[in-house]
């Protein structure tokens, strides 16, 4: 053999072999047979189980080989039996025989049993006896689904039936009369051909979930529609799939790092065959271990996983200030809904954010504490989302005025007015204030001036140093003016007016002072030199 074509041998040979590893194992149901015996000549019930055959080759990967039907003159009592026996020689006591009978049925008067008409046979097949067919091949599962229909007229006799067919069955007995001898095979067809009708998501549609789908058509409860044995039994294998699931919902999902989504999720493709590691997160929450799912990727398999997600918490404790409890100290975080009172033990925890909302990740957010009018304090922490948040917060005793600053910072303007009054109350004398806040006392103050007639001079006061610090000094003399009027003579208060009313007519005064003093110089020049013209005019006479 040439180099040339060992080349071309190898390369086909490893295309070969990726292909076949690239197969995956759930490509075929080796483990389920299915055995369709159809006595009827109906042409829509032929077409029905043709759509369901192509339904088991192509959605459960039943191997065509796996699927044998009878149908017409064919389906005979005695070619059943046969095929029957040919099916138990092919399977092991594991595997599953699904068998399918559509045709009619009868229950014989006096009999407590029910057959299963056949072409050629009067009595057809017993119950009793085919139980007897399915044990002879040792078999475990046999799943059975009978869609008869009869002329008896009480059709509640065959409640009376006591036989399990099978290890499991459904029975679904109408009256001949039905128009549509073929509903139960489209009704059957559209349950296996559904998702949905795997209600526990197990990768499995059983007797149990088709039965819930077809009672919930009236039609059917009009005859006998009636689940026996292990009711749980497969019908259909559907392809693999990893069920991911976290309380509460909404994390994000990653499988071997990979992110596919957010819980809860039914995850069915690109699922590798051996071990998986899954991790989810969500905002809010401590990130939990991740957990490691075994797939062998075979139809029917279901794994399911699941976390119960702790909320972080922020937390801490409040310090008060020197020789006060701290209990009944009023903790939030700023601009959000989240607040609660301290009790004795110091400490404060915010971990509810399903109720309140989450904070934004990456976002700095203030701590605040206020105990009492006066003592407050504020810490501050950057929200990371994953992780636990631990910080102290320390009470100072603040002024009036420093609360009126705090409260307007946190938009509270009825407070910042409150609290600077109360402040005015023991002292004319409060700091340099923010400009908008100095606005907002300032609007306040004058509109109450504006109103009315105010005796009181402390609102006096405190108005004319607003308008100062606001920048208004024209204003600002106006209220001076109108405290050195009503203010008594000699009072402090009428000193206070006089001095500010001097410093911000201070140019005036200086220019005035400064006209006299030129004035006096002038006055003066003048007579000095009056006086030397004298003088000279008595010396030269």
């Amino acid at each position: 053999m040439s180099k040339h074509n060992t080349i071309l041998t190898f390369l086909f040979i490893s295309a070969a072999f990726v292909i076949l590893m690239a197969v995956p194992a759930f490509s075929v149901d080796s483990d389920t047979y299915w055995l369709i015996v159809d006595v009827t000549p109906d042409a829509r019930a032929h077409e029905l189980l043709n759509s369901l055959t192509e339904l088991l080759t192509t959605r459960g990967q039943v191997p065509s080989e796996q699927i044998y039907r009878l149908e017409g003159e064919n389906a005979t009592a005695e070619e059943t039996y046969a095929l029957l026996q040919e099916v138990g020689r092919q399977t092991q006591a594991n595997q599953t025989l699904v068998f399918l009978y559509h045709g009619m049925v009868t229950k014989p008067r006096g009999m407590n049993t029910m057959h299963l008409l056949m072409p050629g046979s009067e009595q057809g097949i017993q119950d009793v006896t085919l139980n007897q067919w399915f044990r002879e091949s040792d078999r475990r599962r046999t799943v059975v689904i009978v869609d008869g229909y009869t002329d008896d007229t009480n059709l509640s006799a065959y409640y009376a039936n006591r036989e399990t067919l099978g290890s499991a069955a459904l029975n679904v007995i109408q009256s001949s009369q039905n128009t549509d001898a073929a509903k139960l095979l489209q009704g059957l067809y559209d349950a296996l051909a559904e998702d949905a009708t795997d209600t526990n998501e197990n990768r499995q549609l059983s007797i149990i979930e088709a039965y819930e789908l077809l009672r919930a058509d009236t039609d059917f409860m009009e005859g006998i529609l009636a689940p026996t044995g292990d009711v749980e039994e497969a019908l259909l294998k559907l392809s693999p799939a990893l069920k991911i699931e976290t309380f509460p919902e909404g994390a994000q999902i990653s499988i071997n790092d990979v992110e596919i989504g957010s819980t809860p999720q039914l995850v069915t493709e690109n699922l590798q065959q051996g071990t998986s590691t899954v991790s989810v997160k969500k905002a809010g929450y401590l990130v939990p271990l991740p957990k490691t799912a075994e797939l062998q990727l075979t139809l029917g398999e279901s794994v399911h996983m699941g976390w119960v997600l702790q909320p972080i918490a922020v937390h801490g404790t409040v310090e008060g200030v020197a020789g006060e409890s701290v209990a009944g100290t009023m903790v939030w975080i700023g601009g959000t809904a989240h607040q609660q009172v301290v009790e004795a033990d110091r400490a404060y925890r915010f971990d509810n954010w399903k109720d309140s909302g989450l904070l934004t990740i990456d976002d700095t957010y203030t701590l605040h504490a206020k105990q009492g009018d006066l003592n407050y304090g504020t810490a501050t922490f950057t929200f990371g989302g994953y992780n636990n948040i631990e910080q102290s917060i320390q009470l100072i005793k603040r002024t009036w005025f420093e609360i009126s600053q705090i409260a307007f910072d946190q938009n509270d303007h009825q407070g910042a007015i409150i609290a600077f009054q109360r402040g005015i109350e023991r002292t004319t004398n409060f700091p340099e204030l923010s400009p908008e806040l100095t606005v907002l006392l300032l609007s306040s103050f004058a509109d109450a001036l504006d109103k009315q007639d105010v005796q009181d001079i402390n609102t006096l006061i405190v108005t004319a140093k607003l308008a100062e610090q606001h920048g208004q000094p024209d204003l600002a003399k106006r209220y001076w003016q109108e405290v050195k009027t009503k203010a008594r003579k000699g009072t402090p208060a009428a000193k206070l007016a006089s001095q500010h009313l001097w410093q911000l007519n201070r140019g005036r005064y200086l220019f005035n002072i400064g006209l006299i003093v030129v004035l006096v110089v002038l006055v003066a020049s003048g007579a000095w030199t009056y006086f030397r013209y004298r003088r000279a005019k008595q010396t030269a006479a």
